[in-house]
């Protein structure tokens, strides 16, 4: 019996989670990539081809591509995991999507295979699914942090996934839903690093939710020990090693002069990277961000000492932030860029799974806008485009509940 062929959905950009989930198995399956998923699947099946349709999904791609999904579930069985999928997964089922992928994909995908060509009839572990009308959850498992992350069908080298969950509940954020926090073996970033640079990619950058605590032993206290070792193990292989920076950044309790001097000499970024987010001690407590604001300042102050530009995140609009918070993060930017830091902007997007979620963002305050205009050349970031993308997220899902309540979509879970 031959192979499902998986149709991978890729759009512009990057493509890193395709690239993550289709690496453990697109040696054993036929990946083809597309942009038009209705057509190519049909001609795939026109030739008496099988499929799968896979998606996966950030929310800003989803509310672009929410009714492409639904039209193709109609007619072929479609796989939808990602940040997206984890947050909201009832949406997608109702929008008639086959297996909505909860948990680590690495272990949902080869199990939703096996079913869709007849091996197996359990419900997939990390998956939830509808069968004659009855949601059904397969039960959660998580993997260890040892599979590749570059996808030869794609052709994409993402950055290496070192941490995977959070030992943090940032209530705007869905990171630590990803089950206990995991790191991956030293020996095993070893290889990956030398299979990167084989193929002439020297900058070696890291996914992680805070960067500095990798190895962590409690989840929250820098190991300097492994992050020198880190760091030593990308030098040796011939790479350039970005930690603490995009998309590793890290948290300002975990700049501290230990770190910065172990770290100084082997790092190849000269930015770090870590949030304030507000300069309200309330906000702070309500978003159950772990420090207060004094942390940041002393954080501002050890990257300056060692010689690092420090870019401190800042989140604007959050659900319930008044005047007096937001003069309060004013002053306090002005004074971190005072010190020698830059900001970057953002803007308060409502993210489904998170405790925040289809909390309206506060409007726009003039006081930000008049800040902005005022240090132009020390801030950066896409603040304005968050604006509007928190607007189109909410407009979305009330799009989406009108189409529901008009429409029953029929899925291909049979």
């Amino acid at each position: 019996m031959d192979h499902v062929i998986i149709l991978a959905r890729v759009f512009e950009g990057p493509n890193n989670g395709l690239a993550y989930v289709l690496a453990p198995i697109e040696d054993r399956y036929k990946v083809v990539t597309t942009k038009n998923p209705y057509e190519d699947a049909a001609a795939l099946v026109s030739k008496g081809e099988r499929v799968v349709v896979l998606y996966s999904l950030s929310t800003p791609t989803f509310v672009e591509v929410w009714q492409e999904i639904a039209v193709v579930a109609r007619r072929f069985p479609v796989v939808a995991g990602g940040p997206h999928a984890m947050g909201d997964p009832l949406t997608l089922l109702r929008l008639g999507v086959k297996y909505v992928v909860v948990g680590d994909g690495e272990a949902a995908l080869p199990a939703i295979l096996d079913r869709e060509e007849g091996h197996s009839d359990e419900t997939p572990p990390n998956v939830l699914t509808v069968e004659d009308g009855v949601l059904r959850a397969g039960r959660r498992v998580f993997v260890e942090l040892t599979q590749r992350t570059y996808s030869k069908a794609l052709g994409v080298y993402p950055p290496i996934e070192i941490a995977r969950s959070c030992g943090y509940r940032c209530a705007f954020c869905q990171t630590w839903m990803h089950g206990p926090v995991r790191y991956r073996p030293l020996e095993n970033v070893a290889q990956m690093a030398k299979t990167y640079v084989g193929v002439g990619r020297r900058e070696i950058r890291f996914i992680a939710p805070v960067g500095f605590l990798y190895q962590s032993s409690d989840g929250k206290t820098p190991n300097v020990e492994a992050l020198v070792a880190l760091l030593k193990t990308v030098r040796e292989a011939g790479g350039l090693p970005y930690l603490g920076t995009f998309p590793s950044e890290t948290r300002p309790e975990t700049v501290t002069r230990d770190v910065l001097s172990a770290l100084r000499s082997l790092l190849a970024n000269k930015r770090l990277s870590f949030g304030l987010q507000t300069a309200s001690e309330r906000l702070l407590r309500l978003t159950k961000r772990g420090h207060d604001v004094s942390v940041v300042e002393e954080a501002v102050a050890t990257a300056r000492a060692f010689g690092f530009t420090p870019v401190v995140d800042v989140i604007a609009g959050l659900p319930g932030e008044e005047e007096e918070d937001v003069a309060a993060t004013v002053r306090k930017m002005e004074k971190l860029i005072a010190m020698g830091a830059r900001i970057r902007m953002h803007y308060y997007v409502p993210l489904p799974g998170t405790p925040l979620w289809l909390q309206e963002p506060r409007p726009p305050h003039r006081l930000y806008q008049e800040f902005v205009k005022r240090w132009r050349k020390k801030v950066e970031g896409y603040w304005e485009e968050q604006m509007a993308l928190g607007r189109r997220i909410l407009e979305t899902y009330r799009e989406i509940g009108s189409y529901l309540s008009r429409t029953t979509p029929s899925s291909t879970a049979s």
